[in-house]
């Protein structure tokens, strides 16, 4: 049993002290509370001999807190907004996030760049973004994830966002200093960045020279990554050439952080595509993020 039922009178005085330590008017915290004045200095002084000493110092002009009055005030007022925060989060008037999966750099390079945009748009909904080294099924606490399926995929809920389209990118400072390619052979003579996921079957630089018309028998794998983000950083920062994958890599080409040393490129027989639960059709907030992805990544689409 907690100490707290013995160290107070009621709760109930707990709140009236509240209301009558925040308003410093007793008169004040009485029509707050709907009750009488008299009622709230009987509470007040209940709890003041229960505790054995005095909150607040009366006089003419009013009321004020005692040192004891401020310091127990300080402490309710946090508790209070503890309290009450715990009842949003579980209650129906708590705060209602979207849930958006998506890989670790979709979730980097896509979503954290460009979602304060849309906060911006609509400042009523909230958003939870889960990054998620795998797929994972769109239920009662994922609303929106990305998937990369075969072409020809259906399902109920789900958009096409766009091919999957697979070329080399590198910063823009490491192709400045290093040698220019002019076909994709060159590329076995720069540092090329690999990742190896462990829940996501990515191609890899051997497979996509050899589909590019290339000699794949003189790539080194000096360095590998086991998230695909992991590798999308290096490249950002200078380190070297990654593969980059259409929608993944669309906000860092736009802003020229990233750009593509070949016009060479492999188009799969997957796309990427948007997909939520089946509580779409009863929120209209989850419909406004999945018509911003879709307008976000419109340019994608032919």
């Amino acid at each position: 049993m907690s100490k707290l039922r013995a160290l107070v009178p009621s709760t109930h005085s707990l709140f009236v002290f509240e209301a009558a330590a925040r308003n410093l008017s007793f008169k004040r915290a009485a029509v707050e509370l709907n009750v009488t004045q008299p009622s709230v200095s009987l509470s007040i002084k209940t709890l003041e001999k229960h505790c054995r000493v005095e909150l607040f110092v009366r006089d003419n002009r009013g009321v004020r807190l005692t040192e004891a009055g401020s310091v127990l005030y300080d402490e309710v007022r946090a508790g209070f907004r503890r309290i009450e925060q715990a009842f949003e989060r579980i209650s129906e008037r708590g705060t209602k996030y979207i849930s958006f999966a998506a890989s670790m750099s979709l979730a980097a390079h896509w979503l954290a760049p460009q979602l304060y945009h849309f906060q911006q748009e609509h400042p009523d909904i909230r958003i939870k973004v889960v990054a998620t080294d795998r797929d994972v099924e769109p239920d009662h606490e994922i609303d929106v994830t990305v998937w990369v399926r075969r072409r020809d995929f259906s399902h109920s809920n789900a958009w096409f966002i766009s091919d999957e389209i697979i070329f080399p990118v590198c910063s823009p400072t490491y192709l400045a200093s290093h040698p220019q390619l002019r076909c994709v052979d060159d590329l076995t003579h720069h540092q090329l960045i690999h990742s190896s996921d462990a829940y996501r079957k990515r191609m890899g630089w051997s497979e996509w020279i050899e589909l590019a018309g290339g000699d794949s028998s003189q790539v080194r794998t000096d360095i590998v990554f086991n998230d695909y983000q992991l590798a999308f950083q290096a490249a950002l920062s200078g380190e070297g050439i990654a593969l980059g994958w259409s929608f993944t890599n669309q906000y860092h080409l736009k802003n020229r952080n990233l750009i593509r040393p070949l016009p060479d490129e492999i188009r799969t027989d997957r796309a990427f595509f948007l997909v939520a639960n089946d509580r779409l059709g009863q929120s209209e907030k989850t419909k406004k993020l999945v018509d911003w992805v879709l307008a976000q990544s419109e340019e994608l689409r032919p």
